[in-house]
């Protein structure tokens, strides 16, 4: 073997992070998440294909400089899947349906119901899941899921919005100014009357003197 282990790899899946240091489900799962990562959820076809071709015979270099071989390919891989009382979870938030994920288990074996919680684990040659207790210690593969890109905002939409807007203030003041000079117009024909009313009113009274 000649090749170095690799610890990060990036999948369209996510990017994969192998932890090789055997640790129980809740350690390792508190571990990725440490990682702004999760367990790998190891809930189809794909993507078990996919981390089962990265768990590979490596060469691992020990603190002291050393390399040393790592045989992934026949370790047991603990992935994101807690199940209690025939009921289960996987770590992207995916119930367990057994339509779906019993196939992705040796003899197509789902979740038994047990009183304890248990999880699955990969067997990379094998390319299928297994159950067993939570409380076994494994190594494990944490996974980054991709980050969804926020939407662009659209430039061109906002300037319109924007220009549509001052449009609308532009009318509304033109229609109050249209307004006041109504009433304006109103009054001063209204003074007209009342100074005319005025007038006929002083032209009566000087005739019946």
């Amino acid at each position: 073997m000649s090749n170095e282990c690799k610890y990060e790899i990036n999948t369209k899946h996510g990017e994969l992070l192998i932890v090789d240091e055997p640790l129980n489900y809740e350690d390792s799962k508190q571990v990725c998440e440490s990682l702004s990562s999760i367990l790998a959820p190891m809930n189809n076809e794909e993507i078990i294909q996919e981390i089962s071709s990265h768990l590979t015979p490596c060469n691992a270099t020990a603190y002291h400089g050393n390399t040393f071989p790592r045989q992934r390919d026949v370790m047991k891989w603990t992935g994101g899947l807690e199940t209690y009382r025939n009921n289960g979870k996987w770590s992207d938030g995916v119930e367990y349906n057994d339509t779906l994920h019993d196939n992705l288990f040796m003899d197509d074996a789902g979740p038994m119901y047990s009183l304890t919680c248990k999880t699955a684990y990969l067997e990379p040659t094998e390319k299928l899941l297994a159950f067993d207790s939570c409380s076994d210690e494994r190594p494990f593969v944490c996974m980054r899921l991709p980050v969804v890109p926020e939407a662009k905002e659209d430039r061109t939409t906002h300037l319109f919005i924007i220009g549509l807007a001052m449009i609308c203030i532009v009318l509304f003041l033109f229609q109050m100014l249209r307004f006041g000079k109504c009433m304006a117009r109103g009054e001063n024909k209204h003074k007209r009357e009342t100074v005319r009313q005025a007038a006929d009113d002083l032209e009566r009274r000087a005739l019946d003197a």
